[in-house]
C-alpha cells in the first residue's frame, strides 16, 4: 500500500543525532517514506545515517544552503499526499503522527498542523504550542519553556506552526513554491505559513498529539543570533515593509539603540551591520497579508511569550552531588522561566531541598512528571526545606513556584537511596 506520508530531514554534521533520529524513523517508518536531505556535512552523518536508517531515501546535496533549501531538494521529490517537517534532534510516535493525519483529513480548509511541542526529557515543559510573528519580524513559537503539566486536550488554530515537527498538505506548499530559500535559517516555517495564510489557508495545533524536541540541539546560539537578526529584517521587509519592502522608522530606531547598548556594555555589534547589510541586499517581493489578520498575527500575547533561554552551566560546587542542574535555573535560582529543574539517581530515594524565597510569599511545589509529591509555603525571605519520597524509575523533579513571580534560591541538597 502506498504511504500517505514523507517525512523531511534536513542534516548537517549532525552524526551525533542520528541514532535517536533513527528510533523515530523505525517508529514512524509503516507510515512514512523517510527522506534526508544532507546539507554537505564534513562529518559522517550520511555514512552514519546509511547504516542506521537504511529505508531512508538519501540526498546529498552540494551546498549548505540553509533550512528552507535543504527541505525543497527533498520537496521536489515528493509524491505523497502529506510531508511531515521533522528536525534532525525531534522526534513523534506513530500514534501522534496518526492523529495529525486525521486532523487535516477533517480539516479541508487548514495547510498544516502540529503535535504540541515538548522539551526532550522534560515532558512537562512546552516548546511549542504554535507560532506568530512580532512587529520586528521575529517568529516565536507559543509558550516556548513554559511549565504546562495539564494542557488543554484540544484542536485549536494558530496563526502559523513550527517546522521542527509538523505535518503539512503536499500540494499547498507547491503551491507556495516551498521555503523561500533567501531565509537561511530561522523563521522560514513562519514566512511559509505567513504566505499561505495569504492564500487563504488556515494551520492547527493538534494537543492531543505530542512531540518532542532538544533545545539548542542544531545550531550554536552566538551563531543563531546573526541569522536571527537577518532573518527578522527580511520578514519585516516582506511583511510590514509596505510596497517598497523598506524597514520602518521604528524597527531602525530599536536596532540603534540596541547597537548603542551593545557599545555601553563592551559587547560585540559590528556583526549586525553585516547581518543587516545582508537582509538590505535582497531583492524581496512584498507579501500582502489582510489588515485583520496581521492585528490578529502582531496581537499582544504576554501570557503566550517565549521564555528566554537559560545558560547551561552545573550548580555551584557546595550544591554539586548526586543531583544534577536542568533545565530552567538562572545559577542557583529559578529564574524567568518560573520554574527550575533537578535530575535525580534512577534509584528510590529522598530528596531534601534548603530553599529560600528571595521575594514575595507563596507556596512552592516540587513536581513529577506524574505528580506534585509535595508542596510548602515560604514567607519573602524565608528559609525551609522541601522533602520528597523519590520511587524508582523516577529522574526528572521540577521545582515550580506557584506565582511566576515568585523567586527561589536553592541553598542545599541532597539525595539519599533508600
Amino acid at each position: 500500500m502506498k504511504k500517505k506520508i514523507t517525512a523531511i530531514v534536513v542534516t548537517w554534521n549532525s552524526e551525533k543525532l542520528i541514532p535517536e533520529l533513527a528510533r523515530t524513523a523505525r517508529a514512524i517508518e509503516p507510515l512514512c517514506n523517510i527522506v534526508i536531505s544532507d546539507n554537505a556535512s564534513n562529518d559522517s552523518t550520511v555514512e552514519i545515517a546509511e547504516e542506521m536508517i537504511p529505508g531512508a531515501l538519501i540526498i546529498r546535496n552540494g551546498k549548505n544552503g540553509g533550512f528552507g533549501y535543504g527541505n525543497n531538494r527533498a520537496l521536489s521529490i515528493c509524491d505523497t499526499e502529506y510531508v511531515l517537517f521533522l528536525n534532525s534532534d525531534a522526534s513523534i510516535t506513530s500514534s501522534s503522527l496518526d492523529k495529525l493525519v486525521c486532523t487535516l483529513e477533517n480539516t479541508p480548509g487548514a495547510a498544516g498542523v502540529q503535535p504540541l511541542v515538548r522539551l526532550w526529557g522534560w515532558p512537562l515543559i512546552t516548546l511549542s504550542a504554535g507560532a506568530a510573528m512580532t512587529e520586528y519580524g521575529r517568529g516565536y513559537d507559543f509558550d516556548f519553556m513554559h511549565f504546562q503539566p495539564f494542557p488543554n486536550r484540544m484542536t485549536v488554530e494558530v496563526p502559523c506552526i513550527t517546522a521542527a515537527l509538523s505535518l503539512f498538505r503536499t500540494d499547498v506548499l507547491r503551491k507556495a513554491g516551498g521555503f523561500d530559500e533567501n531565509i537561511f535559517m530561522y523563521y522560514e516555517d513562519v514566512d511559509l505559513c505567513l504566505r499561505l495564510r495569504g492564500m487563504g489557508y488556515t494551520f492547527l495545533l493538534q494537543t492531543e498529539s505530542e512531540g518532542k524536541h532538544m533545545m539548542g540541539a542544531s545550531s550554536r546560539r552566538r551563531l543563531a543570533e546573526k541569522w536571527e537578526l537577518q532573518s527578522s529584517a527580511y520578514m519585516t521587509r516582506k511583511f510590514l515593509g509596505g510596497m517598497n519592502c523598506i524597514l520602518p522608522d521604528y524597527w531602525r530606531r530599536t536596532e540603534l539603540r540596541t547597537r548603542i547598548s551593545c557599545i555601553l556594555k563592551g559587547r560585540p555589534w559590528l556583526w549586525r551591520l553585516a547581518a543587516l547589510h545582508r537582509a538590505r541586499k535582497m531583492k524581496i517581493t512584498h507579501s500582502a497579508l489582510p489588515e485583520e489578520y496581521l492585528m490578529h498575527l502582531l496581537a499582544p500575547r504576554p501570557l503566550r511569550m517565549p521564555h528566554p533561554r537559560q545558560d547551561d552551566q552545573p550548580l555551584a560546587p557546595h550544591l554539586q552531588s548526586n543531583v544534577k542542574k536542568g533545565p530552567g535555573w538562572d545559577c542557583n535560582k529559578t529564574g524567568s522561566c518560573g520554574f527550575a529543574c533537578l535530575c535525580v539517581p534512577d534509584k528510590e530515594g529522598t530528596l531534601t531541598l534548603a530553599i529560600r524565597s528571595c521575594n514575595i510569599p507563596g507556596s512552592v511545589g516540587l513536581w513529577s512528571n506524574t505528580a506534585s509529591p509535595s508542596r510548602i509555603f515560604l514567607n519573602g525571605g524565608q528559609n525551609r526545606e522541601i522533602t520528597a519520597a523519590v520511587p524508582g524509575g523516577v529522574e526528572e523533579l521540577y521545582l515550580v513556584p506557584d506565582r511566576s513571580e515568585q523567586i527561589i534560591e536553592l541553598e542545599n541538597v541532597t539525595y539519599k537511596y533508600k
